[in-house]
């Protein structure tokens, strides 16, 4: 079965020196089925029920928007603190003296 893979931005840039964050996610398609996967094919379950992470998808879906959609939630769900970003660093602004 192919791998496919997308990317999402998690974090848009903050700042000239920060070049934001993306997360890569693979999946596969059978049939009307996208399966959400790692790099090797060995698909992702979620962790409170352990059920494989799947899409069926629907007349006129995109199965890359749905994959793209998927991988984001996966990422989010992944954060440890459950608020997305919450852990990024702070860039405050320069005071002027002192």
């Amino acid at each position: 079965m192919e791998i496919h893979q997308c990317t999402v931005i998690v974090a848009n840039p903050s700042g000239s020196d920060d070049v934001g964050r993306a997360a890569e996610g693979f999946y596969t398609i059978d049939g009307d089925t996208l399966t959400m996967c790692d790099s090797e094919g060995v698909p992702l379950r979620n962790a409170n029920t352990g059920e494989r992470i799947t899409h069926r998808l629907g007349a006129g879906e995109n199965r890359v928007t749905i994959a793209k959609r998927l991988t984001l939630k996966i990422w989010r769900d992944d954060r440890s603190d459950g608020v997305a970003g919450f852990g990024r660093r702070i860039d405050y602004p320069k005071w002027g003296g002192a």
